[in-house]
């Protein structure tokens, strides 16, 4: 918001004060930024306006200290600031473009492209002050991390209100309230650096200091470094969803590792609510790598014996627990055991695998994959404590004892809600299957269900297979919850 093209830029001491003369346009300049300025306690009063000119009071000595008033003012917190490069160097005040400008520390178009293309993530604070002149000046204070415009040169050459004269990033004393916010030291430092290169390649441009190409390569260099460890975490989702399952404690991993973490989970909906994967300093995560993995792996991944002769069909391709996440699924089930919709019999595997698990009744409507099922169940060598029922789930349940029950409702195919999904919405009567269920339930839910449609209180446990892909949801009734730990 510079001074009009070819307009007058000094301000002319007499008797009274600062005159500060036309045109017109540049009268409704200083008036308009004036006002900007509000209360700053460098802003000069007005003595007398003109259409020809403004008279302000005037202005003293140069002050001991020109960027302390902007240190408090506007007072409050430091205000955060996030997007790319490029644009964060557009949208703070200056007279000259980047991208032009950075051309003349003879970088290539190519070098110029990715830095101004790189994500950025700071804190800072920033406000008007006294002074401005084509071409600002830096002022670097050793402890307090401050970048500025110096005050000789906005007194030599006439006073403008409307410009950037600071911008104040994390001194040593304030680390520790940043951090408090989740704000990281190096966050702080690059955000700094991005303040301090768009003032360089002011003065690089319009200027006349020799330290100007200097300040702008020190500064290009800090913010195109590489990144070794970065900060990930977790933010949305349910309360229940561990960032452990994908993060270190301490949530530091490295950039590959933070992109992968990324690609997993960023956007995923669970129980009904999105997450998203926070990286600081930001990264460039790329594409997400194709979701499915090749058909031959999946398909061992499913069953360990496929070779074996396991037989499936279609809908047993994309509908079967993957044999590893089944033995988790069915931990803590024990005596006698209602698998309520056995298909080709995954769930039925694992429950005859565990020693604690003394019979199943093995239960679908669809004859044929109950065939397929006791086929499996052969090539396994477990048929012999499985008991096959072609019926009504909700029949088997309210007629035959049982010491637990295990439920794999329908979930309407690969293309289910992914947003949400509520009990109401399943292919099965869901509710009216756990009006007679014994103590021990476990239910196998998509990853996006809502557990607050289910009557009672449920303990959710998300099933991450070993490639890190967070496959469904288990829900476990409070005793058997209470019984694993």
């Amino acid at each position: 918001m510079g001074l009009p093209p070819g307009g007058p830029r000094l301000g002319y001491a007499v008797p009274e004060g600062i005159w500060i003369p036309g045109p017109p346009a540049r009268v409704r300049a200083e008036l308009e930024g004036w006002e900007r300025l509000g209360e700053h306690p460098a802003r000069p009063k007005i003595l007398a306006t003109h259409a020809e000119g403004l008279l302000f009071e005037p202005l003293g000595e140069a002050p001991a200290d020109p960027v302390a008033p902007v240190l408090t003012w506007p007072d409050g917190p430091p205000q955060e600031v996030m997007g790319r490069v490029g644009e964060l160097l557009r949208a703070l005040p200056g007279q000259v473009d980047p991208a032009r400008a950075l051309t003349r520390l003879g970088l290539k178009r190519g070098a110029v492209d990715r830095l101004l293309a790189t994500p950025l993530r700071g804190v800072t604070r920033l406000g008007p002050s006294l002074g401005g002149a084509v071409g600002p000046w830096l002022r670097e204070a050793a402890g307090g991390r401050v970048v500025g415009l110096r005050g000789a040169r906005a007194l030599r050459e006439g006073w403008r209100a409307v410009d950037l004269v600071a911008a104040s990033w994390f001194a040593d004393e304030e680390l520790a309230e940043a951090h408090a916010q989740g704000l990281d030291a190096e966050e702080a430092d690059r955000a700094w650096q991005l303040t301090r290169l768009r003032l360089a390649l002011e003065e690089l441009v319009l200027g006349d200091d020799p330290r100007a190409a200097r300040w702008a390569e020190e500064s290009v260099e800090a913010l195109t470094r590489p990144v070794a460890r970065v900060n990930v975490s977790l933010v949305g989702g349910p309360s229940w969803l561990s960032p452990g399952l994908w993060l270190p404690p301490d949530g530091l991993v490295s950039p590959a590792r933070a992109r992968a973490v990324s690609h997993l989970i960023h956007g995923v909906s669970v129980g009904g609510s999105p997450v998203q994967v926070d990286i600081r300093p930001p990264l460039r995560v790329g594409r997400r790598p194709p979701p499915r993995e090749p058909l031959a792996v999946r398909r061992r991944r499913l069953f360990s014996r496929w070779d074996d002769g396991v037989q499936v069909d279609e809908e047993g391709l994309y509908s079967a627990t993957p044999e590893a996440l089944a033995d988790r699924l069915v931990r803590g089930l024990r005596g006698v055991v209602i698998d309520g919709t056995c298909g080709v019999g995954a769930i039925t595997l694992a429950l005859a695998r565990r020693p604690e698990v003394t019979q199943i009744i093995a239960v679908d409507l669809n004859a044929g994959r109950l065939a397929l099922a006791r086929h499996n169940l052969g090539v396994y060598g477990l048929a012999a404590k499985v008991r096959l029922v072609c019926a009504d789930a909700r029949e088997v349940i309210a007629d035959m004892p049982a010491d637990g029950l295990v439920l794999d409702p329908p979930w309407g195919g690969p293309g289910y809600d992914r947003d949400a999904v509520r009990a109401e919405a399943l292919g099965m009567d869901l509710l009216g299957a756990l009006r007679h269920a014994p103590e021990d339930v476990v239910l196998k839910l998509p990853r996006s269900f809502v557990l607050e449609s289910l009557p009672g209180v449920w303990a959710p446990e998300p099933m991450v297979d070993e490639r890190g892909v967070l496959k469904l949801l288990a829900a476990r009734s409070p005793g058997l919850a209470a019984r694993l730990g």
